[in-house]
């Protein structure tokens, strides 16, 4: 009996693992599905190097263009300003790496341009690694001169040629050499036309020119320059330029009052007493200058006040034709016209003229004052000697 139920279990045990069978392979079938699964694991990869990619500067353009010192070559970026550089020379060439930055552009992976500047053979951008970019500048006999610094365009690289233009013209042969016998000698004649605000010599004081520097006084200058610049028809506007010089004028304005150091000042034409110290405007119009002599010196012209003088040094008769025209508007209504006229006086080489004249009518900043005024200041100018004196 006993055996017998051991046959039913040991039967009933093999059916039962027969049924459980295909579950067991399903069970064994399904950790091989997960394996294949484990592709997966790429992906966090693939996912480091596009994060590592959109870290780098990306450089998407280079050119290149001519300056007035030599050649700029450009790295179009937005982000230059998170590039370092570090650079170095070998031999002729000047290299600069820039890591952290990556180049791509549209026509290759590389830059290049040849002989683009006298001295320069030539440059390459191109890509060292996968996160560095290389510029290398190669000069003919030594390394160029590169400047670094920030564009609109991005980072830009300034090249400066390295030849020198001097060069010593070779030495001509004793065979060569132009013979100097029989030679009259060439004269070299250079003229110049002094300019500027700057006056080296004044009459005032000494009463001839004088160089300033050799005058032990104060004396300040103003130059026919500087009037016409500042469009100056005034002595007391000219005075501005004066330290120490006030102007107080009466009658509306039509009437000048010049002071120096707090002390009336006396006027001076061309080293002589003018007797224009009150009333009336001076006139400017046949002035060159205006010389100021400043101080208590003014009294070794006589009967002159302690704060100083002024001198109108007035235009002389030239030895060559000159002819101006001026006209200026100006506020109040006011309108002036000058005519300035030189030269010699017909065929005659010893005769010369000079004829200043102007008309102005003005108004005044009260109603019902205004003035009108004509002016004419004809001069001659006869030179005795041989050849006609320089103007």
């Amino acid at each position: 009996m006993s055996n017998q139920l051991q046959k039913l279990a040991w039967i009933t045990g093999l059916a039962l693992g027969l049924v459980n069978l295909p579950a067991l392979a399903e069970n064994q079938q399904k950790p091989i599905s997960k394996i294949s699964q484990l592709s997966d694991l790429e992906k966090p990869a693939t996912t480091i190097q596009q994060w590592l990619a959109q870290s780098l500067v990306q450089i998407t353009g280079v050119k290149s263009q001519a300056t007035a010192k030599g050649i700029e070559v450009i790295l179009e970026t937005n982000q230059s300003d998170q590039l370092q550089l570090t650079n170095k020379s070998e031999g002729n060439s000047y290299i600069v790496d820039i890591p952290n930055a990556q180049l791509r552009l549209p026509s290759g992976e590389t830059f290049r341009q040849e002989k683009p500047l006298a001295g320069i053979t030539e440059i390459i951008v191109s890509n060292l690694d996968a996160s560095t970019i290389r510029i290398t500048v190669t000069g003919e006999t030594a390394a160029p001169q590169v400047e670094l610094f920030d564009g609109d365009e991005g980072l830009v690289f300034g090249i400066a040629s390295t030849v020198t233009t001097s060069q010593t013209p070779p030495t001509p042969s004793p065979a060569e050499q132009p013979s100097t016998e029989n030679q009259d000698p060439i004269e070299l004649v250079v003229t110049g036309e002094g300019g500027g605000y700057r006056a080296e010599q004044a009459s005032s004081a000494t009463k001839i020119d004088t160089p300033i520097r050799d005058i032990p006084q104060s004396i300040q200058v103003i130059p026919r320059e500087v009037l016409k610049d500042q469009g100056t028809i005034r002595v007391q506007d000219a005075l501005r330029n004066v330290s120490g010089a006030t102007s107080a004028g009466y009658y509306q304005g039509f009437s000048e009052y010049l002071s120096l150091r707090g002390f009336a000042a006396n006027i001076f034409r061309n080293g002589l007493r003018s007797y224009q110290d009150y009333g009336g405007l001076i006139e400017t119009a046949d002035v060159e200058r205006i010389e100021v002599l400043k101080g208590p010196a003014s009294v070794l012209f006589g009967d002159a006040p302690p704060g100083g003088l002024v001198n109108l040094v007035t235009k002389q008769p030239l030895t060559q034709p000159f002819y101006s025209f001026e006209g200026t508007v100006g506020s109040f209504s006011t309108y002036r016209g000058a005519i300035d006229l030189s030269g010699p006086l017909g065929n005659n080489e010893n005769t010369f003229y000079r004829f200043n004249t102007f008309y102005e009518n003005a108004g005044s900043f009260r109603d019902f004052v205004n003035s009108e005024r004509l002016f004419f200041a004809p001069k001659l100018k006869f030179a005795l000697g041989a050849k006609p004196r320089p103007s």
